[in-house]
């Protein structure tokens, strides 16, 4: 069972959007975490700007990494399709 154009078309622009949100919700969800322990520790320790203020700057560079790492495998996948394009190879 094949496919038209527009709903193969229609199948990638909804992995791409997948892949924006996913992007997005990991770097909010790195962000979140780092701050909620930043502030656990500044309550258990009473050292009130440093743990959120290290939470942040930690969680600013998760997200960042996290955020590379998907970019990477996001454009793995992008020239994957556009050499299997190019060349008329099936799908896999």
């Amino acid at each position: 069972m094949s496919r038209d154009p527009e709903q193969h078309k229609m199948i990638r622009q909804t992995g791409m959007l997948g892949n924006v949100l996913s992007t997005g919700l990991t770097g909010g969800v790195c962000l979140a975490i780092s701050l909620f322990a930043g502030y656990q520790i500044d309550k258990h320790f009473n050292t009130s700007p440093y743990g959120v203020s290290g939470g942040i700057f930690f969680g600013l560079a998760a997200a960042g990494v996290q955020t590379w790492k998907q970019l990477s495998e996001s454009m793995r996948a992008f020239k994957r399709e556009q050499n299997r394009t190019e060349n008329n190879t099936p799908q896999l």
